[in-house]
């Protein structure tokens, strides 16, 4: 006959009780509970690759990588299949953006993803597919360590609230 426990909790090696699994049959990763089913997971393995998205507040500083500095904190290259930008507040003044890789600094200008964006104008969501200007594109590699930013091109950028949504997949 088998026993029956409610939920598994195991006490990490600071001492902190985390539950890892309940009566439900859920698992849960640092207390977060997995969702994925067996099969989802599984098919992460070998040539499958998750798109993985990080969620960066927009800055306002009129420098290079002042609206933006993410770096990439992949062991290995990654490629950026999306980067959305979501303007919840539009700049106090005139501002365009441009957003895109680079090698060099995390407070070095790049318009390779998107160039040119109007801040000011309105709220809303803009990406580098549909938004890229006259220098964006839909895609870019970006090497472990090196940053996605984010800087004001013209006007100032005071006022402008919001997040990028980078989307990535390890190269």
């Amino acid at each position: 006959m088998p026993k029956f426990i409610d939920n598994l909790y195991v006490r990490d090696s600071s001492k902190v009780t985390r539950e890892i699994a309940d009566r439900d049959g859920y698992l849960y990763q640092r207390n977060s509970k997995i969702t994925a089913t067996a099969t989802e997971l599984n098919t992460l393995s070998g040539t499958e690759k998750a798109i993985k998205t990080k969620k960066v507040a927009l800055g306002v500083a009129d420098t290079g990588g002042g609206v933006l500095s993410w770096q990439n904190p992949e062991g290995a290259a990654i490629i950026i299949e999306r980067l959305i930008i979501d303007v919840t507040t539009a700049s106090t003044a005139a501002c365009t953006v441009d957003f895109g890789t680079t090698a060099v600094g995390a407070t070095t200008s790049s318009d390779n993803l998107i160039d040119g964006l109007d801040v000011n104008t309105a709220t809303g969501t803009f990406d580098n597919i549909t938004d890229i200007g006259s220098s964006g594109k839909s895609r870019q590699k970006l090497a472990s360590g090196k940053w996605v930013t984010g800087s004001m091109k013209t006007g100032a950028a005071a006022g402008l609230a919001g997040y990028a949504y980078i989307q990535y997949i390890i190269a």
